[in-house]
Parts: structure tokens; sequence; C-alpha cells
């Protein structure tokens, strides 16, 4: 059986993840390790597809899916193991998308249908969840494997709302594996969701008096519980417990993002502002893999905020001068060196252009990318996500080709290919991962698309599901409060390219950049004048989301010499 890694279980979130990834701990070693023995010529491409979990291993697995005559069976495994590997990133958009087509392939194939139940859970699509875990049910073949999918199942019910199914699914897992120790972990989760702490407690003293768990490290059970306790004493306001809990988890599981937003509440709760803010730093450095986990993360927020707001020097305090947004980044990519479509005239120009513009005003940092791959784009993302929790500004531009598909916004790397429609997920990048990249920042956070033209991969792709279908320009989006999305073309509408230099957008858009004083709801109200006049009104840009009442100006009158 191959190693398991202690830390695994953040794969599914620190608090839902209790139930979806424990079952997973102990079979998906199980299920990479049973395959039958690879040729010699695929040998090591399978040990690396197994034993890998970088970059190595989603490329050697797609090398055997790509092998010509692989039998199904082996490719669903492949398949599988690409899923297995996005979870760990916490990457659920991608991990869904192999894990369906390890399951075309392998339709009773058990581990992928438990796997694909942590992602929707992970998505927070608990009614999925639901039906895929009973999908499972359906296919177990060990009271070990009915008994982890059962209470996988019952606390997707939970979090849906339906509380006496997932009652009756613990009580079922209880006769299946009579004494086992997530029996208590999960009845413990399971009473803090309908709001009874006290009982959860209880429910953690007898799991913490069993120890350890069959089939899973002691670490990993230890942590398990460890949050649950921890959980249980910031819902009941015992803070100075939670805080102790809280500690000594995080040194078995330094990156568990749910802990460490707990820890910030528990910190704030006690007026404990530096260790409340450190705590939320660490959440910001961390994937929030859940909606539970999310859900801690803004409590911790919101509460920080209000202390800090307490505590903030009054208006008219001449001792207190106002900051200057000079802590700006910037990441602006340009792809039009596309190898399996048309080129794009301007996207590079316009990439140039912008950062230029930006170094111009005083960014504290400017990272200019041109024609980069799927994998390069998400390496910057993941550095700029880094950086962007001690900037004030973060702002992310793009240039190039993007699709709307099924509702989703997808950006095309430069070796994008989109044979079928099942390759957009595979081989895009979705604009969730820019939000996600942006959020740690503290004032402006500001993502910029001009990637609404027509779609060239279009007339070479094939449509393996009938209800998917591929929209006009990009789709209009609903960003979180403090983030402002904001397209070269609105919704269902292309953009153009331009054919002298640079496009419609870009030379508006460079144009009021340049113009002192105007806060940044009215330049973009002015760019899309701009286009709309330069285009013969057939292009219209769009601001999506909203910004708090707090101005920003790209270029005071102060900076207008700059």
């Amino acid at each position: 059986m191959t190693s398991f890694p202690s830390w695994y279980r953040r794969a599914c979130g620190p608090r839902f993840g209790l139930a979806y990834l424990l079952v997973l701990a102990t079979l998906l070693p199980v299920a990479r390790a049973s395959l039958a023995a690879p040729s010699d010529n695929r040998a090591n491409l399978w040990n690396t597809c197994r034993n890998n979990d970088g970059e190595a291993g989603l490329t050697a697995c797609m090398a055997i899916i790509n092998t010509r005559g692989i039998p199904a069976r082996e490719r669903a495994t492949a398949y599988y193991n690409r899923c297995y590997n996005y979870i760990i990133r916490h990457d659920y958009r991608n991990a869904l998308a192999n894990c369906d087509r390890s399951l075309e392939d392998n339709p009773g194939y058990f581990d992928a249908w438990l796997n694909r139940t942590v992602i929707r859970s992970g998505l927070g699509q608990f009614d999925l969840a639901v039906k895929d875990a009973t999908k499972a049910l359906a296919v177990a073949r060990t009271d070990a494997d009915r008994a982890g999918t059962l209470r996988n199942r019952a606390a997707a019910l939970v979090r849906s709302g339906r509380i006496t199914e997932s009652r009756a699914d613990l009580d079922q897992a209880a006769k299946l594996q009579p004494g086992e120790t997530y029996n208590f972990i999960m009845q413990a989760d399971f009473l803090l969701q309908i709001g009874r702490a006290e009982e959860a407690l209880a429910q953690v003293g007898k799991a913490r008096a069993r120890k350890s768990a069959p089939g899973y490290s002691q670490t990993k059970t230890a942590a398990d519980i460890g949050l649950l306790h921890g959980k249980s004493l910031v819902a009941l306001k015992r803070n100075s417990e939670a805080l102790t809990v809280l500690d000594a988890l995080l040194k078995v599981d330094p990156n568990n993002a749910e802990a460490f937003a707990l820890k910030s509440v528990a910190a704030s709760r006690t007026n404990n502002l530096a260790a409340a803010r450190d705590a939320l730093a660490a959440v910001r450095r961390l994937p929030l893999s859940s909606v539970d986990a999310a859900d801690v993360f803004r409590e911790a927020e919101q509460l920080l905020r209000e202390l800090d707001g307490a505590m903030a020097p009054r208006p008219e305090d001449p001792a207190q001068p106002a900051r200057e947004r000079t802590n700006r980044i910037a990441l602006v990519i340009g792809n039009g060196a596309y190898q399996n479509v048309m080129p794009l005239t301007n996207a590079g120009r316009d990439a140039e252009a912008l950062a230029a513009e930006f170094n111009a005003l005083g960014f504290r940092k400017v990272t200019l990318l041109r024609d980069v791959t799927r994998e390069q784009m998400f390496a910057a993302l993941r550095m700029f996500a880094k950086e962007a929790e001690t900037s004030d500004w973060a702002v992310i531009y793009f240039a190039g080709h993007g699709l709307e598909m099924g509702g989703v916004n997808w950006l095309a790397p430069v070796d994008a290919q989109f044979k079928t429609d099942r390759d957009v997920r595979l081989e895009a990048v979705s604009i969730d991962e820019l939000s996600a990249a942006i959020e740690g920042a503290r004032g402006l956070r500001l993502i910029v698309l001009d990637a609404c033209r027509n779609n060239p991969f279009a007339p070479q792709m094939r449509f393996t599901n009938s209800t998917r279908s591929l929209g006009t320009g990009l789709a209009r989006v609903e960003p979180e409060g403090g983030t402002m999305v904001a397209y070269a073309a609105k919704a269902g509408q292309v953009a153009h390219d331009g054919d002298d230099g640079n496009s419609p957008f870009m030379k508006a858009l460079l144009k009021r950049l340049k113009q002192p004083g105007l806060e940044i709801s009215m330049l973009f109200r002015f760019v899309r004048d701009d286009v709309m006049a330069a285009t013969g009104r057939q292009q219209e840009p769009f601001v999506y989301g909203s910004l708090p009442s707090e101005p920003f100006y790209f270029r005071t009158a102060a900076t207008a010499s700059r």
C-alpha cells in the first residue's frame, strides 16, 4: 500500500472534510495499489502517475490516458489519480472533470464515486454529494466501505437541512462498524451543525478516549478530533480553552485553514488583536476548501474589522494622517501567440502598455507575462495570491481568448486545444481562480478582462454532452463585495482586438489612467463611453461588482506629475 500523507485531511476542507476525506484516507491508496501491473513500456509513467502528487504526476497520468489502445478501466484509473491530485490542491473544478471521465470509463468505480462526493462537498453542492454517496453505496463491497460512505452522506445531508436522514445514516454506520472512532467524530460534527455544542463536546470526549481508528494514522485522527474540540469550544464561547486546543492542533496540522480562522475568532473575542491578525494572515495563505471554512473565515474578518474600527483614531485627529495608497501590485498577462488557433495581434502589446502605465503610476510591483501556458498561469496566480495578502490593491489584467461554457467563464492559455467540451475544464483557467488570487488584498481588488473576443475554438470543438453550450463572449459575474470585475465588452458581447497597435478598450483605458482625479468608478464610465464611440456602439465595456464607500484613484492630483 502506498504511503498516505498525514496532512491530506485538508483536501476536503477542515470542517466537513471530517467525513468526506476520512473514507478516502483508507481507500485511495488501496485503489492506486490494486491496479494490475502495467506493461514494461508504461511502467515508469504508471509509477509517476500513482505516486507523484505534483505536475509530474498529472502529466504522466495524461500520457497514459493518451496512449493508443489503452483499456478503458486502466484509463479510468489514470483519470482517477488526476482527480485525486487536484483534490489535494483544492482545485475542485479540475478534479470534477477528471473524476467524471473516470466514471465514464468505469461506472462501477467505488473510489471515484466517493471522490466525487468529496468534490461536490468542496463546491458546496451538498445535494449532489448525497446523490454521489448513494451511488457509492450501491457499489460498495465491504461493511467498512458502506459505513464510511454513510458517514459521508450524513455530513452532506445535515448541511442540506435533512436532519432525520442524516441521523439515520450515522446510526446505520455505527451498526456496521460498532465502536469506530469516527462514529463519535461525525456525531460531534452532526451535533455542531444543529447547534448542540455541549453534546458535541461530549462526543469529542468519547473520540479522544479511543485515541485511534483502524486504517487511519494517529496524527490524522488527533487532528480531526482537535478541530471538532476547538469548534465546540468556540461555539460555546469558551475562548481561552479553545485557543489552547487550537494551538495544539496546529502543531499537528499546521496547514489547517479552519483552525487558524477559529483561532482568529477566539483571539478577537479575548481582545488579543495581534494573535487574531496573525491567525487571519495564515488563513489567507491557505486555500479555503469548504463552505464551512469560508464561513468561519468571514466571521473572523468581520470581528477583526469591528475591533479595528473601535480602536481607530477619529478623522479629526491631526496626528493620524490618511494612509496613501502606494502599496499596489498588478499581474498583467497578454496571450497572443496561440499554438492551435489564429494568434491575436494586439494582446501582447496591450499587456505591455498597461504594465508600463502601472509602473508609471507607482505600483509597488508589476508582473508582466506574455504567452503563458496553463501551468504557468497557475504558478503566477499562486505567487500573486501570496503578495496580495500584504497589499492595499491587487489588480489582474488578462488579454487573450476567453469563453463561456455552461455559465462558467474560462480563460485560454496559449497551449489550449479544446478538442471537446470536456477539455475546457482540463485545459483552461476559470475566472474564479483570478478572484481567489486577489481576495487577500486589504483595499481594492480588481480584475480587468479583455478576453471577450470570438471563440476560435468553437468550430473544432466536439460536444459530448447535449446540455452544454458555448455562449458569445463571457457570462456576467457576481463578485463578492469589495471586488470589481471589468469586461472589455459586456456579457454576451464580443470585443474588438484592433488593428493599429492596441485594442479599442486598451486605448481608452490608457487614456483615462493618465487623467488625474478620476475615481475608479468614474474612470470606467469614461472608458465605456470612449469604446462605444470608437466602435460605433458595437462594443460596450461593463463593470460588475461593488466597492465600499472609500474612493479609489489610480492617479490623484498629487500624483499627476508621475
